[in-house]
Formats: C-alpha cells, structure tokens, sequence
C-alpha cells in the first residue's frame, strides 16, 4: 500500500525501522538483535513481488509521477539497488513500467540512479528487452507518451536502433499504430535507425496500409526500402495494391449481410477509397517492382486483380505494358486472376481494350483459358464480358480435354434449378453459340444411370427441393386467388341502383378488367392444383416436376393478369376525374416492379444481349425465345382481343 501510494516516510519506516530503534534499551545484546530483525523484514519486504512479478520498484514505477513516488523510488533503490535491472513475468523491468504509464520523470529518476553505476549500467537498463523483443522505447510509444520518448531517446539516442531479431522496431510501431508524429521524431533524433518489422516487413510494407503522407516520408529516407521483401516474398508495392477496392452494391439496400469467415464485411458505405497516388509514388521510387513476384509467382498486377484495383491496373499497363502477359507460378495472367475472383470491371476493361487481345485465350498450367474459369466460377457477369468478345474462342480443350461447355455441364450437380440460375443460363448461351463439348461418344451413359444407389439419393433429394419449395409457392398463389375473388364483387364504378348492374358495364375497359381478373382466377387456381400434385411424394418424380413447373408458369400468368385488371380498374376510376394522377401512378407502379425485380429480368437482359452481340440479331428471334415470351404474354393478348371484340361486335 505504502508502496501504490508513494508514501515514501511509511516506507522508509518499514524498510529502515527508525521507530523501533527508538523505543529500543540500548544494550548491547539487544542491539545486535533489533539490527537483524529490521534486516530480515527489509530483505522480505523488497524480495516480494505481486501475482504478475513486479517487484516494489515496479510497482512504484508504475503508480505514479510526483515528487512522493519519485522519494519512494529513492528509498527502494537504496535498499535494493539490484531491482533497477529486476524483471517481472512478462521481462519488463521497473522502465519498462514507468513508459508504459507515461511517467517520464520517474524515467529520468531510474536513469540517473542508472547513471550513478556508470554509463554502461545504463545503456544495459534502457536497451532491455522484455519478452517479446521491446525496450521501454517501444512502451512509451504503444502509451502515446511523447514526453517519454524524448527522455528515453535523450539518454540513448541509438536507442532506436534495438530491438529483438525479427520483431517490430520502434519506428515500425509508431507507424503501424499511426503515431506519425512521434516516427518523424524518432527520426529527427537518429537517422539511423532501424526500420525493420517483423516476418522479415520493413516499415514501409506497415504505412502504405497506414497513410500515404508517411509512405512519402519513407520513401524519401530510405529508398531502399521499396525493395525489400518479407518472408511470404511481398514487397511494399504488393501490400499497397492488396487493399480491396469496394464497390457500392446499386440500389437496392442490404438488410441480410453475408459474413464468410476470416473476410471483411460488405460495407453498407463507400466512404474510402484506395489511395491511387500510393501506387505512383511506390512506382516512382522503384520501377522494377512492378516486375517482382511474391515466393507464390503472383507479380504486383496479379494482386491488383485479387485485390479489384482497376485503376492500378491501368497505371501498370500503361507504364509497362509487358505486366499484361506477366504468369504467376500457375501460368495464370491477371485476366485469369480476375475471372476467378469475379471482379466484373477488370475483366470488362481486358475485354474492351485492344492491347490484351494476346492474353484473352491464353491457358494456365492446367491448360484452362480465362473462359474455362468464368464457366467453373459461374458467374454471369465475368462470363457475359468474354462470350460477348468474339476474340475468345470457345472450343479450346485444357489438359483434361474439357472444353468451356463440358466445364458448364460437368459444374451443375444433379438435381432441380431455377431457370434463372446463373450456370444454366451460362450453359444455354454455350449450347445457342454452337459451342462443342469433349471429344469423344455422345452416346455414353451418365454415372447416375450405372448407380442406383445415387440416382436413388438425387431423387430424394429432388422430391424434398419440389415439396419444400410448393409450401412457398402455394402462399402467394393462394393470395392471388384470394384477390381475384374479391375484387369480382367490388366492381370499378359500382352498381347502378335501380338494377343493381354494374354502373361502367358497357365500356370496353370494363370487359377487359372482367376477363384479366377472370384469367387471374383461373390461373392461379389451376396452378394450386398443379401444385397439390407437385407436392405429393406419392407421385412420380418426373410428373411433379412437370406439375410444378406448369404451377409456376401459371402462377406468373396470374400474377400479370392480376396487375392488368388492377391497371385497368385504375384508369376507369380515376381517368375521368385526374388523369395526371393515373400517368403518375403507372409510372410509380412500373418503376417499383423494374426496381424490386432488377435481379430477374436482368439476367435474361444480359443473356440476349450477349447472344444477340455474339451470333447474331436474328438467330435469337428465330430461337425459342420468341415463343417464350409469346406464352409469358398471352394473358395481356386475350384481354386486349376481348376488349376489341366486344367493341367491334357491339355486344355492349
């Protein structure tokens, strides 16, 4: 207690017993008893030490800064002048304590008391580490204690310079903690001092994932530093261009945030971006390490790619145009890199630049071309950029034989998918190009067909996807029912009181609103039984699917006519009175549905657009695409041709 609280008289009474010899007869005998006594207890009382090993000049260190805690410094180091260099558990000595607590004139203190033992005492105390390579330079940086600093570095200004092998400097601390004052102040003091870090990463490989401003300092102190490598073979450029560049996720708000484990989060913001000027300053200060590959092969354009970094990609390309055809250890360019990694802006820009024409087929170690890993990554948007350029060619075969649409079939597991999904539409772009397969017999039958056992388990597994999937679907169907229903009794315009007719019986929009509400009744009633079938495991696999695909094409039907007799309700009602109203009201309908449905029609969009830049305008309309969206849009067809016929037949 005497000790926390820097109660330097109750110490000295403690560890020097004036009080006793006081009251003590002054005999002989007793004398020589009462001088062992207080020696015993003074050697117990400085020998002990807490639960984490401090000794009482650890203790009193670290407690506090006034003149009391400095009086009990004396008195303990006087007592026990050993304790100066004692450590605790954790290797740090009573200096080490008194920077980490930012104490800087008990610094001085111990120093000065270090001094009075000679100058090598001294040097020995400051450049102590504890054990895990720091000095009290380094706790004084860790604690922001400027004051400190200068104490330490004014009593050992190569004090910088020391620090266990492989560990972080003092200078890679402050940067890494972005303490940028107090590095240009350890410089300004010695200009020789150590700029390593640990894992074999110098200080610069810290600040250009820190701040640029420093990275400019760096580089104008030490050039050679843009040349050093760490442990894994990356140098500082490679650091700078593994910064992740973000991009906003469009228009629609993210409630749901997929995390993945050991990655960071998508950022609901897109306050930062990667500063481009680092990569000009780094390239500035050393040009060949554009040139220099990592222990893995992978060159600085490599990682750009990993990383998403468009920009510098354009800055390496156009400075040294031979970064293009750079291969990583697996003879992968950074078109293949990007294609793995699905970053969409880079492999449209490799796509759309005449320079890259040469890397467009090239194929890895594995013989696979960009193309080959678009189609196994299954992502639509990297894919749709190299099928839309008729540069790529897609037969080539990789060392397995496998062409890009073998890639397609083999990459989609047996069971049931959504049109929609990505790999199936990869795969019916590769089939409408007249894409080839493997060379080999057609005629060969699929694993699945020689093993019962697998086609037994993918067609259970089949017949849970369908009935989980109709209990879903039958919610929304059953909701439409429901509306349709309804609205058969609440008729646009009312009834005529006298007859009890409906009031807009013989306008032409009415009979239109009457068949689409029909049409929406109908189909989606149809589609509920359809359903019924698909969800009954009683049922052969093969029939449900069909049922369940014939539900949710009338569903969709029903869906549409639904919003037509709703459209149409509107326009009788509200036309007469306003008509701007319902022009707006459309236009917020349509906006909505294009809004909230963007994930839908834009891969169809994509698909016939590609198709239409890669084959041609007129193969696509004489696919089946054109009956397609004649089945999508009957419903709209029947009711405009009744609303016609009812008016040129006079029937209202």
């Amino acid at each position: 207690m005497a000790v926390n609280n820097g109660d330097h008289k109750h110490l000295r009474r403690l560890l020097g017993g004036e009080d006793d010899q006081a009251a003590s007869p002054a005999t002989a005998a007793a004398i020589v008893v009462n001088i062992d006594r207080h020696a015993t207890v003074s050697s117990a009382i400085l020998q002990g030490v807490t639960p984490d090993g401090d000794s009482a000049l650890h203790a009193v260190a670290a407690s506090g800064d006034g003149d009391r805690y400095l009086e009990s410094a004396k008195v303990i180091y006087g007592k026990a002048g050993h304790l100066l260099g004692a450590r605790n558990r954790g290797g740090s000595t009573p200096l080490h304590r008194a920077a980490r607590a930012g104490n800087s004139q008990m610094l001085s203190l111990l120093i000065e008391l270090a001094r009075a033992d000679g100058t090598s005492r001294v040097e020995t105390i400051l450049r102590t580490q504890n054990g895990v390579g720091e000095t009290a330079l380094h706790e004084a940086i860790r604690g922001d204690h400027a004051s400190a600093v200068d104490v330490l570095m004014t009593a050992d200004p190569c004090l910088a310079r020391h620090h266990l092998v492989n560990a972080a400097s003092p200078l890679f601390l402050a940067v890494s903690l972005c303490r940028y004052g107090m590095a240009q102040k350890l410089y300004e003091r010695d200009n020789q001092l150590s700029y390593s870090g640990p894992g074999g990463q110098n200080v610069l490989h810290a600040a250009v994932l820190r701040n640029k401003d420093m990275v400019e300092l760096l580089i104008g102190w030490n050039t050679q530093l843009t040349k050093q490598r760490d442990q894994y073979g990356s140098t500082p450029l490679h650091f700078a261009l593994s910064v992740l560049e973000r991009h906003p996720h469009g228009m629609l708000p993210i409630y749901a945030v997929p995390v993945m484990k050991g990655k960071d989060i998508t950022t609901l913001l897109n306050i930062e971006e990667p500063p481009l000027e680092l990569t000009r300053q780094l390239l500035e200060a050393d040009a060949l390490s554009a040139y220099e590959p990592d222990k893995k092969g992978s060159f600085p354009i490599h990682i750009a790619a990993s990383s998403n970094r468009l920009s510098a990609i354009i800055i390496l390309v156009t400075r040294y145009p031979g970064c293009a055809s750079l291969r990583d250890a697996d003879g992968r360019t950074f078109l293949h890199i990007a294609v793995k990694k699905k970053r969409f802006d880079i492999v449209w820009y490799v796509c759309q630049t005449p320079m890259f024409s040469s890397i467009l087929n090239t194929q890895d170690n594995e013989g696979n071309s960009a193309l080959h890993l678009a189609v196994e990554a299954g992502n639509l948007w990297t894919f749709a950029c190299l099928f839309v350029n008729k540069h790529i060619d897609l037969n080539l075969l990789n060392n397995k034989q496998h062409t890009p649409r073998e890639v397609s079939i083999s990459s989609i597991p047996t069971g049931l998918y959504c049109f929609l999904n990505s790999r199936i539409l990869i795969q019916e772009a590769l089939m409408s190009a007249n894409a080839t397969c493997d060379i080999c017999r057609r005629d060969d039958d699929v694993e699945e067909e020689h093993n019962p056992k697998l086609q037994a388990a993918n067609e259970e597994k089949g017949s849970k996807v369908v009935s989980d999937s109709t209990q879903f679907l039958s919610f929304g169907i059953v909701l439409v029912i429901t509306m349709a229903f309804g609205a058969t009794f609440a008729l646009p315009g009312g009834y005529k009181t006298d007859e009890g007719t409906p009031a807009l019986a013989r306008t032409k929009q009415f009979q239109g609103f009457l068949m689409a509400n029909a049409l929406a009744f109908l189909c989606s009633t149809v589609a509920i039984i359809s359903l019924s079938f698909a969800g009954t495991p009683t049922v052969e696999l093969l029939m449900r699917y069909t049922q369940y695909n014939l539900s949710i094409f009338l569903a969709l039907n029903a869906l549409g006519s639904l919003v037509v007799a709703f459209i149409i309700a509107l326009y009788v009602m509200i036309t007469p009175v306003a008509a701007i109203t319902f022009i707006a009201v459309i236009v917020v309908i349509v906006s909505t549905t294009i809004l909230y449905s963007a994930t839908l029609v834009e891969k169809l969009s994509i698909l016939l657009l590609v198709l239409c830049f890669r084959i041609g305008i007129l193969p696509v309309l004489r696919s089946s695409i054109s009956k397609l969206i004649l089945f999508t849009c009957w419903p709209l067809i029947v009711i405009i041709v009744w609303q016609e016929t009812c008016m040129a037949t006079h029937v209202i």
